[in-house]
């Protein structure tokens, strides 16, 4: 037997050079319902790991995590989680608004009271760590449908996508740690961290043609607003008729 994490040739149930179990199979429901609670109640070792791979080459290392290749990465929904509680604490320490502080000052200032005070919205401004993972579900659909003939499965765009938003966290989170940031320097996190996002999708789908792949990313963002956009709606129509 072929180890998929380290290419060892061994026998029995774990590789015998890096110790992961032969058994690591496709991601699917069954993975992620197992992997939110024990990456909630368990630490390993390969934060720092993850986060080097996803600047160095992210699309690759997601591809190999989803491969089998998964004894040094840090599960895809504890690093979102961590990544996103380490930036809100260092921007809530620093003085800083986070980015969706800032979306839902735009939202206000567009001028729609009713949306802006959505138990939707409010909840997600307020508990920001968990409202990343409330939304991931919404862009990683929206990615499967945009991405549907690349052959992942539903739950493999949801890894995808939590490894992908963790690591605009802690992007978010180097910048909130500048002091003193001009008009200028407080919109750049949000172009490298869109920048990164193509990177990824491009480096991840093998895209020969970058023209494509960015306009099915459009297509991700474009399906993934209109996801949110009716999710307030129903959210707003079940506090006004139901409650």
């Amino acid at each position: 037997m072929i180890c998929k994490n380290c290419s060892n040739e061994y026998q029995g149930n774990f590789c015998n050079s890096c110790g992961q179990s032969s058994k690591q199979k496709r991601i699917d429901a069954k993975y992620l319902f197992v992997d939110i609670p024990n990456s909630i109640l368990q630490i390993n070792h390969g934060f720092f790991f993850t986060i080097k791979e996803m600047f160095l080459r992210p699309g690759d290392s997601i591809r190999e995590f989803l491969e089998g290749k998964r004894k040094k990465h840090y599960k895809p929904i504890a690093f979102l989680l961590l990544t996103s509680v380490l930036y809100v604490l260092v921007s809530r320490t620093s003085g800083n608004d986070t980015f969706i502080d800032d979306f839902m000052v735009g939202i206000k200032s567009g001028g729609d009271a009713g949306l802006s005070k959505t138990a939707f919205l409010s909840w997600i401004s307020h508990n920001q760590s968990y409202g990343q993972l409330l939304l991931l579900p919404f862009f990683a659909l929206a990615s499967y449908l945009a991405f549907k003939r690349s052959g992942y499965n539903y739950f493999e765009h949801f890894v995808l996508n939590a490894y992908i938003t963790g690591q605009q966290m802690f992007i978010y989170l180097l910048f909130a740690l500048v002091p003193n940031k001009g008009n200028f320097l407080e919109s750049i996190p949000y172009l490298i961290t869109f920048i990164f996002n193509i990177l990824v999708f491009v480096n991840f789908f093998n895209a020969k043609k970058t023209g494509s792949a960015v306009g099915l990313i459009l297509l991700t963002y474009f399906i993934f607003f209109l996801e949110i956009l009716v999710a307030i709606f129903i959210t707003g129509w079940a506090l006004k008729y139901l409650f």
